[in-house]
């Protein structure tokens, strides 16, 4: 793993108690993981999960709908396969995880984490629409790796926003791996290439009862 860069995003201090407060880090850094065997492999495993999974299907309001591989999302793992690639990328996930709270928010220690990993794949013309992961009391950190993502970029739209000024454009990198807070919307730009766009989501969870049963216990690993 790379050096990282974060960046905060904070409001200034409200003058009144209605006002909207929000405090806020995006935090990236880069691997040298295999990208062309990891995407070649996420291509393989795209057709055996969209063939083998027909019911019960969502794609997670990103408008990729219920012919892709997101839509399949809770029924697999990225992070079980049995490629070493994926196993590495398990191992950055965790070293990223804790530079990431240990620098933001020092004075918390979480407790035993499980992540839940999916690809998603899109082909030209596509994109994933705004949306976020959760907000529930127990939302975490989601993050996300770009495998394959010529000339793509993803959209983080901060609380409040007033204006397309504001919105936090990232230039997609392959090799890199972005961290943010769950409950902040993202979406991203059109993929305009013949290649697929191919990346890796995934979300952080508390390894607790209440979460875990309503998180697709079957396919979380313990970061």
């Amino acid at each position: 793993m790379s050096s990282i860069k974060a960046t905060r995003f904070v409001c200034e201090p409200p003058f009144t108690p209605f006002a909207p407060v929000w405090d806020y880090t995006i935090a990236q850094t880069t691997s040298d993981i295999d990208l062309e065997s990891l995407a070649e492999y996420i291509l393989i495993k795209e057709k055996e999960i969209i063939s083998e999974y027909k019911e019960d299907l969502n794609d997670g309001m990103t408008s990729l709908g219920d012919d892709s591989l997101t839509a399949r999302f809770k029924y697999f793992n990225v992070l079980k396969w049995d490629h070493p690639e994926c196993k590495k990328l398990l191992d950055e996930i965790a070293e990223f995880h804790e530079i990431y709270h240990t620098n933001v928010a020092p004075e918390y220690t979480p407790p035993k984490m499980k992540v839940r990993c999916w690809a998603n794949v899109l082909r030209k013309g596509e994109q994933i629409t705004n949306h976020n992961h959760s907000i529930h009391p127990h939302t975490y950190l989601s993050g996300h790796f770009c495998v394959k993502t010529e000339d793509t970029a993803t959209i983080y739209y901060p609380p409040y926003i007033n204006s397309a000024d504001e919105e936090i454009v990232m230039q997609n990198i392959p090799g890199e791996m972005t961290l943010f807070p769950t409950w902040l919307v993202h979406g991203t730009s059109k993929h305009e290439h013949d290649e697929p766009r191919i990346t890796i989501a995934f979300d952080i969870v508390y390894n607790t009862e209440d979460v875990i049963r309503h998180a697709d216990a079957d396919n979380l690993i313990d970061l």
